[in-house]
């Protein structure tokens, strides 16, 4: 048999859990707390993690997600709808009562060059073959 030292030397520590830990919820307030608690100079942030019973990534986490929304600008206002009210159809005109359009001008375009030379064209010149004139003259 053995002795009765024998049997208490066999005996290990046992905890007993007796129901599941619920998650802790922690206010913006509480989380700012414990962030500017460990984040002091010369605190050590993993002992205020385990003061408090925290992981110590958890105070990391939070301190980077403060940090995000005090560098995010502020949001964008919310946008509002304006009432719109819709109004019959305003009545149609006859082509007759419609005011007649000014009467178009010449269309005569003058170039006055650098070198004094006076160049006049109408609306309907090709462009290519003013650009060639162009060229000519500005070389004289």
């Amino acid at each position: 048999m053995s002795s009765p030292m024998a049997m208490l030397m066999t005996y290990q520590r046992v905890e007993v859990i007796t129901g599941s830990e619920k998650r802790r919820f922690y206010s913006a307030a509480d989380k700012a707390g414990l962030v500017a608690e460990a984040f002091r100079p010369g605190v050590v942030a993993s002992e205020v993690a385990r003061r408090h019973g925290l992981n110590v990534s958890l105070l990391y986490r939070w301190r980077r997600q403060i940090e995000e929304e005090q560098a995010s600008p502020s949001p964008e206002p919310a946008v509002n709808f304006v009432p719109v009210r819709i109004a019959d159809a305003p009545p149609s005109f006859p082509d007759d009562k419609m005011a007649p359009l000014p009467p178009a001008g010449t269309g005569i375009i003058e170039i006055v060059l650098p070198s004094g030379h006076c160049l006049r064209v109408d609306r309907h010149v090709d462009a290519g073959a003013l650009r060639r004139v162009l060229a000519v003259l500005e070389r004289r």
